[in-house]
């Protein structure tokens, strides 16, 4: 199982509901308002994929690796985005 840390920009927030409803569907936890961290056995691209589905061409969307042992640290970031982290990418 890999960690990803996953985040978009949505030009018509109408599609902001469809994505987060997608990442929630996939165990992804919110760290910030449009940054999610996930545990899945997918690929990055599979990822990027798979969510690209519910964006427009003009929306964003970046999909990255984390790796067990990397540095974090955050500043009034959601509870269980924090929670994630410590549990998944300890350092």
């Amino acid at each position: 199982m890999a960690h990803y840390a996953i985040s978009f920009e949505v030009r018509d927030l109408r599609h902001s509901p469809h994505i987060r409803t997608k990442l929630e569907g996939m165990g992804a936890v919110r760290l910030l308002e449009a940054l999610w961290v996930l545990t899945s056995p997918k690929s990055a691209p599979q990822i990027r994929d798979e969510l690209q589905k519910m964006i427009d061409l003009d929306d964003s969307l970046a999909v990255i690796e984390l790796k067990a042992g990397s540095y974090w640290s955050c500043l009034r970031a959601k509870h269980a985005g924090v929670m994630w982290l410590k549990r998944s990418i300890a350092y």
